[in-house]
C-alpha cells in the first residue's frame, strides 16, 4: 500500500456544480461557493478512508484558480494542505508515493464535457503532445511520474472519467456526475457518492501503479483563441532557449494561433505549459 498519498484538487468536477454559461468557476460565485464546499466533502470522504486503512499521510494540493479555494474549517484536520513553491508538483518530489486527482475536468473542446477546458477557458483552445490532444490529467501525471510518482485515483464526471482512462491506464475512477453539456449534469446522491469514493480510492492505494511517463524530446502544441496571446507565448518560449515556431499551413501559411515546440526535458515540458 502507498503510505504518503497526495490529493489534488480542481472545482469543476466535483459533484453539485455545473457553472453558469460563458462564464468559468470565478472565485466569489454561487456556483464556486458549492463548488468549494462539495469538494471538502469529496476529500474529507476520501481522507477518513486512508486513514480508517492505515495511511501516514494525507496532503491536499488546491490548484483551482492558484489555490486558496477550500476553508481548512471545512476540511479533516488530518489533511495537511500544501503551498506549493518552485515548479508544477515539485514540492511531491521524496514527499508523496502516489497522486489522486478530485474534481478535475474534461478537456477544452470536449463535446458535453462540464465547464471543460485546458488550464485557462479563457486563452487556450487546446494542447498537444505528439500530435494527440491532451488535457491537465495527462499533464499533471506526467509531471508526477518525473518525480517517480504514480497516478492512481480520479474522481470526476463520467466524460472526465474516459479521458483520464486514455491518459493513465489502470486509473481508478469515480464518477461524480453524469455530463450533458458545458452547463447541465445529471449529479449523484452524494451519500452514495461518499461511500463509492471511499471504497475505490483505498483499492486504488493499494494497487501498484505504473509510472506513465513522457519520452523526451517530445513536440508539443499550444492553440491560443488570440494571436497575441500566442505571439506573446513564442516570444517567452526563445527567449528561455526553447525550440519553437508558427506550426505551417496550407492555406494560412503559418497558424498564427498555434505555437509548436520541441521540449527536451520536463523543465522545458512545464515551462511550456
Amino acid at each position: 500500500m502507498y503510505r504518503r498519498i497526495l490529493l489534488l484538487c480542481d472545482l469543476e468536477g466535483v459533484n453539485r456544480v455545473v457553472g453558469e454559461p460563458y462564464h468559468g468557476l470565478g472565485r466569489g460565485t454561487e456556483e464556486w461557493e458549492i463548488a468549494r464546499r462539495q469538494a471538502a466533502k469529496e476529500l474529507n470522504a476520501a481522507a477518513d478512508a486512508l486513514y480508517e486503512a492505515g495511511v501516514e499521510t494525507v496532503g491536499l494540493w488546491d490548484n483551482h484558480g492558484g489555490g486558496g479555494n477550500i476553508e481548512e474549517s471545512d476540511l479533516d484536520p488530518r489533511i495537511k494542505t500544501i503551498r506549493p513553491t518552485g515548479p508544477r508538483l515539485s514540492f511531491a518530489a521524496g514527499q508523496f508515493d502516489c497522486v489522486c486527482f478530485f474534481g478535475y475536468h474534461a478537456m477544452e473542446g470536449t463535446l458535453g464535457g462540464v465547464l471543460a477546458h485546458t488550464m485557462s477557458s479563457a486563452a487556450v483552445q487546446f494542447y498537444k503532445i505528439n500530435g494527440t490532444m491532451v488535457g491537465e490529467v495527462d499533464m499533471d501525471s506526467a509531471i508526477a511520474a518525473s518525480h517517480g510518482i504514480p497516478t492512481c485515483f480520479f474522481a470526476g464526471g463520467d466524460i472526465a472519467c474516459s479521458q483520464a482512462e486514455r491518459a493513465v491506464p489502470g486509473i481508478v475512477t469515480v464518477v461524480t456526475k453524469t455530463e450533458l453539456s458545458r452547463n447541465k449534469a445529471v449529479f449523484r446522491d452524494n451519500e452514495e457518492l461518499f461511500s463509492e469514493i471511499r471504497e475505490k480510492i483505498v483499492r486504488s492505494v493499494g494497487t501498484e501503479h505504473a509510472l506513465k511517463t513522457l519520452s523526451f524530446p517530445c513536440e508539443m502544441e499550444k492553440s491560443f483563441k488570440r494571436v497575441e496571446d500566442a505571439a506573446a507565448y513564442l516570444e517567452r518560449l526563445l527567449y528561455r532557449g526553447i525550440e519553437a515556431a508558427y506550426p505551417a499551413d496550407e492555406i494560412l501559411g503559418r497558424d498564427a494561433h498555434t505555437v509548436r515546440s520541441t521540449v527536451r526535458d520536463m523543465d522545458e515540458f512545464i515551462v511550456c505549459i
